[in-house]
């Protein structure tokens, strides 16, 4: 069988919700099936790699998980430009190594994709 183009896109702020996490499964669900993973980061999804971050109430930081990526096979990681730009935020205070896009990269990216799952 082939490996299909997969994207995952995160597209909210950490811990306001279950998004986060649920994405950050689905991509280790898709790698542990040997697809194509590919992962973008866009509008308030590019402070899940903010790496100066806490949670309170007992939440656990899963963000950390995201600089073991490609020990997991997903090499594809991706951050729109233009969010990081209008949130203030630059790539060295990311926490993992990712690729900037510009907006029409973005969509050719998504183009791409055999299926694309936004959280």
């Amino acid at each position: 069988m082939n490996a299909q183009k997969l994207l995952y896109v995160f597209t909210q702020a950490p811990y306001s919700n279950s998004a986060g996490l649920e994405a950050l499964d689905a991509v280790l669900i898709g790698a542990a099936f040997e697809q194509d993973i590919s992962v973008l980061f866009i509008h308030n999804g590019v402070f899940q790699l903010n790496q100066n971050q806490s949670t309170n109430d007992g939440v656990k930081q899963f963000t950390k998980a995201y600089k073991a990526l490609e020990d997991f096979g997903v090499e594809n990681i991706y951050v729109d430009q233009l969010s990081m730009a209008s949130r203030g935020l630059t790539s060295s205070q990311l926490i993992c190594q990712t690729e900037s896009l510009e907006s029409e990269q973005v969509r050719a990216l998504i183009a791409d994709q055999f299926r694309v799952f936004t959280f």
